[in-house]
């Protein structure tokens, strides 16, 4: 069957986004690190609180901003999002030049920016066994949104869809400057790469992504291979093409995106005449899973 090859551009980031950006039950927990070894038995342990952070003053109302423009993305797609460009545009560049991911507000004090709960744990946990190698007997966690990530996503999306290629990248790269682990920032870009025909430099924006040993790119790898081979697809490479579909099934085999794109390549093995690249509309991609 004849399956198109299919870009991850602005409307299905911007899906992803509304995802992300959904309420999380952040209820305050409290985990006790496990005594294995007998070196482990001479530390204390160490009590883990995770609670929801609150947001204060602009960065609030920055929030709120976002808050509304998913709002009437949600109900009029991007014609809904025309209104808050301005806006988006004054928060993105009044952001702080410094805003991690992780950030140490005191000896035992952590905001993790995310409304992903599991990578919240994940984070949360990483930073209790640091505390414990400190001799420290608590570590508490503020999860808090990762407010100029998802504005930077927001607006890099939308010059994505609407074929604004130089500002998208240019966007997304204000995110990246300060988080440069941002896998779904890395991502965009590579698409605003791939649909601006620039094929290698998306190839090697995404190798280099996986390449790293941060924690948020090691659990969302399968959508960087995926960029990854339809770079390779473009670049009619597609023996490596196959072997970077075949490492995202690995992940994750129930893949149904790398499994269409491996049946395309079966296909243009064996002579099939290739399909043009399609970008996701707006309500195409409603309620459905950012995979290219």
């Amino acid at each position: 069957m004849k399956t198109a090859t299919a870009r991850i551009g602005g409307a299905a980031a911007l899906a992803m986004a509304l995802v992300l950006s959904a309420p999380s039950d952040v209820r305050a927990q409290q985990v006790s690190t496990p005594q294995g070894s007998s070196k482990m038995e001479e530390r204390p342990t160490v009590t883990l609180n995770i609670v929801s952070g609150d947001l204060s003053g602009q960065e609030k109302r920055d929030f709120n901003l976002v808050e509304r423009a998913m709002r009437d993305i949600q109900t009029r797609g991007y014609a809904g999002l025309d209104r808050h460009l301005p806006a988006l545009r004054r928060a993105l560049a009044r952001a702080p030049a410094i805003y991690p991911y992780v950030e140490k507000r005191n000896a035992d004090e952590w905001i993790v920016r995310t409304l992903e709960i599991g990578e919240t744990v994940l984070t949360a946990t990483m930073l209790q066994v640091a505390a414990q190698e400190d001799g420290a007997s608590s570590v508490t966690v503020r999860q808090q949104p990762n407010v100029y990530q998802l504005v930077a996503l927001m607006l890099g999306s939308e010059a994505v869809e609407r074929r604004r290629l130089d500002e998208a990248i240019a966007v997304l790269d204000q995110g990246l400057a300060r988080q440069p682990d941002d896998w779904v920032l890395i991502k965009e870009k590579a698409s605003a790469l791939q649909a601006a025909g620039r094929n290698e430099e998306a190839l090697k924006l995404a190798s280099e992504a996986l390449a790293s040993d941060s924690i948020r790119i090691l659990l969302n790898a399968g959508a960087l291979h995926r960029s990854r081979g339809f770079s390779l697809i473009e670049l009619q490479r597609l023996p490596e093409a196959r072997a970077a579909y075949d490492e995202a099934l690995k992940l994750d085999p129930e893949d149904r995106s790398a499994k269409a794109q491996l049946a395309y390549i079966d296909g243009l093995e064996t002579g099939q005449a290739p399909t043009a690249p399609v970008v996701m509309t707006p309500s195409a991609a409603a309620g459905k899973p950012a995979n290219p």
